[in-house]
């Protein structure tokens, strides 16, 4: 996910080939908070995703794809 769209309410999903475990990988939630990265350069955005499951976690922007509406 780029991070000029990372909007808080967007519809995400965790991305298949994200290097995260494989529970992790596709699983959709809610965009729900968002920080500047304080240990590198702007466009990498420290992303809060409330998962399908009720559960928050953090992800780096580019672990994220949105999710397009009618797509």
């Amino acid at each position: 996910m780029r991070s000029e769209a990372a909007q808080i309410a967007k519809q995400v999903r965790v991305g298949e080939g994200s290097g995260l475990p494989p529970e992790l990988q596709g699983l959709t939630g809610t965009l729900s908070g968002k920080w500047a990265n304080p240990w590198g350069t702007p466009e990498n955005l420290v992303l809060q995703v409330r998962l399908e499951n009720g559960r928050t976690r953090l992800f780096w922007n580019h672990e994220l794809e949105e999710i397009v509406e009618g797509a």
